[in-house]
């Protein structure tokens, strides 16, 4: 009788163990991924609370001296989720000091032993670059970077072990987390040589012929495998804001249109990135490039795809870091909300090279009319200037917009407005009592040219007003993992 009361209890068990274990992989029958993207770290030992930081600080719209501490709170957030896989695509230090990629790989060891794994690629700011320092008392001091084989063995845990294969031209590799799934992580960098300057410091992204050639191989091999696959790079692949090829030229890879045909025939549907510090995502012809914003710039965003068990839909969720403390996320808000001079010098910059010659071309008839021409802009400062002063509060509300994105398009029409009684005043500025006439004759000509482009900055849209407009929600959005052409 005993031995029955036993053997029974052991089944009892077995079947209990058994429907736990049913009931534990139905709860996880969906693959989770987080993303996150330019966290921009700096190692704490490169430091102190002296002024070569603080300067540093007051600079720079990320959060840079408490990225240490807010990655350590994104690691609790990120364990506390128990997804299976996060992404980070690109600009994982703040100008790739080793000691800093020291520090975030302990980072993500710890999200290891919890089950997470993790999966990386460089950005611009990540190897061989020259901007590499440390900020202790005064003054600034250069700090050792790495190579791009020392950036692999840091990261040997995180995308550049065994179970990956790797382009041997670049930092490009895939890799199969999830059965089913391959993921494409692509290094769309151009890196600094050796005896190059500082000025030689390349933003800008492109693919070398040989690495587009391995993509090939490899997207052919995950169709004959049957595999979906989902690609990640640093730089842009299709332009978030219609005309950023031409405007920002730095943040989409250069060879998009190229690079977008061999995805999309390999039947990539969605491609992570980042780069902008933009919460966007975009869909031209049937890809769509999911932009994650800085995660130590306001508002922190985390996007979390979940992929069914058919690995047929992929659903992206986005919320915005809140495990810092006010103070904290107050400055970071205040740092973009203070943004308008350097988006005004950035624009200047832009500007100069052409209203100079123009300026100069016109200056005599200018004079023949009355104007004043002492009032004209000399240079790129004093654009810059004109344009603070004038549009200060549209170019805020339209970083902030754009950095946190999930646009509202009510907002748009104020926001032109704005600018237009801003470009007024400018005008009445530099012309005086000719002012008006020179501001009616710009926006009329002009900002025909210039609204679809605001509207596709300020609204979830590309290719504003043509036959293929798209608009792709930023925050909440579904994609097909459609089978193969």
């Amino acid at each position: 009788m005993k031995h029955f009361l036993l053997t029974t209890w052991c089944l009892l068990l077995a079947v209990a163990v058994q429907a736990k274990s049913l009931t534990t992989m139905q709860s996880n029958d969906n693959y989770k991924i987080m993303v996150i993207s330019d966290i921009h770290l700096l190692a704490p030992s490169l430091y102190d609370s002296g002024k070569a930081a603080q300067q540093l600080d007051a600079g720079d719209m990320k959060l840079v001296l408490v990225s240490d501490l807010i990655m350590q709170r994104l690691v609790d957030d990120i364990i506390e989720n128990r997804p299976q896989l996060l992404l980070i695509s690109g600009d994982l230090t703040f100008n790739g000091e080793r000691a800093s990629h020291e520090r975030l790989a302990k980072h993500l060891l710890r999200l290891e032993k919890a089950g997470v794994r993790t999966l990386v690629i460089p950005g611009n700011h990540d190897v061989m670059c020259p901007y590499s320092k440390s900020y202790i008392g005064d003054k600034s001091a250069e700090a050792a970077n790495v190579t791009s084989e020392e950036f692999a063995a840091i990261y040997s845990h995180f995308g550049y072990g065994k179970d990956s294969q790797r382009d041997p031209n670049s930092l490009s590799y895939t890799c199969e987390p999830i059965p089913g799934i391959v993921l494409l992580c692509i290094d769309s960098n151009i890196y600094a040589q050796s005896g190059d300057s500082q000025v030689t410091y390349h933003t800008d992204g492109a693919v070398r012929s040989e690495t587009l050639e391995w993509i090939k191989r490899q997207l052919a091999e995950a169709q004959q495998g049957g595999k979906r696959v989902i690609a990640m790079m640093h730089h842009h692949l299709v332009e978030h804001i219609d005309g950023e090829a031409k405007l920002l030229p730095n943040y989409i890879v250069a060879n998009h249109g190229e690079m977008a045909q061999v995805l999309r025939e390999g039947g990539v549907k969605v491609v992570f990135t980042g780069h902008l510090h933009i919460t966007d995502a975009a869909t031209v012809d049937d890809i769509t490039d999911v932009s994650t914003g800085s995660a130590t710039t306001y508002p922190m965003p985390l996007r979390t795809a979940t992929i069914d068990p058919s690995l047929t839909t992929m659903t992206i969720e986005t919320r915005f870091f809140d495990g810092i403390d006010e103070k904290t996320l107050d400055k970071g808000r205040a740092k973009i909300e203070n943004s308008a001079p350097a988006l005004a010098s950035m624009i200047s910059r832009r500007l100069w090279p052409r209203m100079e010659s123009r300026l100069k071309q016109y200056e005599p008839l200018l004079a023949e009319q009355g104007i004043d021409t002492s009032r004209l802009p000399r240079d790129a400062r004093d654009v810059s200037g004109l344009i603070t002063k004038h549009l200060r509060e549209p170019l805020t509300q339209s970083m902030m917009a754009v950095t946190r994105g999930g646009e509202d398009p009510a907002q748009a029409p104020a926001i032109v407005e704005a600018i237009k009684q801003g470009v007024q005043q400018m005008m009445t500025e530099i012309f005086g009592d000719g002012g008006e006439s020179v501001a009616d004759f710009l926006l009329a000509n002009l900002m025909p040219r210039v609204e679809p482009t605001l509207r596709s900055a300020l609204e979830d849209i590309n290719q504003v007003d043509t036959d293929t407009q798209t608009a792709t929600p930023d925050h909440q959005l579904a994609i097909k993992l459609l089978g193969h052409k």
